[in-house]
């Protein structure tokens, strides 16, 4: 399995990933915030499966640029994956006529822009050879967490954080992923939880969120946010940590 983290700054400064969106074996995107601003234009065109965590903008931001850069006049579209509250928003405040033309009423009326699919915590979809497998987290808004299982690999991004305690440890499903699948490698993000929720630092909720995994597992901190990039890269280093690295926007990283 391989996973681009798709880097989403401009200029001149390094690569930040301040939207978030991963592509995975070229035709699945977790997370739509800049998959529409990736260039060349063939790399969108080879994506038919997008999965919304949640609803925040930094997580959909690029998706109506997206459908719009790949539509073509055919019976093909994108599948858009999300839970009943992703669903609901982009209808309500994306897709509405206003933000941008309602593709979702289109889609029923000419040739589809794409195909909305409601999709359940801890319900698998399979889509071009993956498993993927939502998971519940405790967020300010609905959101998910997923699971990606190959024939080599298993894969958890959560992407985002929770109103108490960062996404890792604190949901089973995910702890048991870590135990049960061999090679398992996790995804974790530190945004506003430094900022505005009770989790502090690195050293007070991440390294005892790892301390519950059941195997080890390699750890690469993704989508960290940019008005604080320094400071947690430096918190995470000093954690001296040997299987946790940070991620870098725009590499392809290959998991076997």
């Amino acid at each position: 399995m391989k996973i681009t983290l798709v880097e989403s700054s401009v200029g001149h400064g390094p690569r930040q990933q301040i939207l978030a969106s991963y592509i995975v074996n070229d035709s699945i995107v977790i997370d739509a915030g800049s998959i529409g601003f990736v260039s060349p234009l063939d790399v969108q065109k080879q994506v038919k499966h997008v999965f919304i965590s949640h609803s925040h903008t930094d997580h959909l931001a690029s998706l109506p640029i997206f459908i719009d850069n790949v539509y073509v006049p055919s019976p093909e579209c994108p599948t858009v994956y999300g839970n009943a509250d992703v669903l609901d928003c982009l209808q309500k405040h994306v897709f509405n006529e206003r933000i941008w033309p309602d593709m979702i009423r289109l889609s029923g009326e000419e040739t589809p822009f794409l195909k909305m699919e409601e999709i359940q915590s801890e319900t698998t979809v399979e889509v071009d050879g993956v498993k993927i497998t939502p998971v519940a987290l405790d967020h300010i808004v609905p959101a998910m967490g997923f699971i990606l299982e190959d024939d080599e690999a298993a894969i958890a991004i959560v992407s985002g954080y929770q109103s108490n305690e960062p996404d890792l440890g604190s949901h089973q499903r995910t702890e048991d992923s870590a135990g049960s699948v061999s090679g398992v490698k996790l995804s974790q993000s530190h945004g506003l939880a430094r900022l505005r929720k009770r989790c502090i630092s690195p050293q007070k909720c991440f390294a005892g969120e790892l301390k519950k995994l059941t195997q080890p597992a390699r750890v690469i901190a993704i989508h960290i946010k940019t008005a604080f990039d320094e400071q947690i890269k430096k918190e995470l280093t000093d954690l001296n940590l040997s299987h946790v690295e940070i991620g870098e926007p725009g590499k392809t990283y290959e998991f076997h």
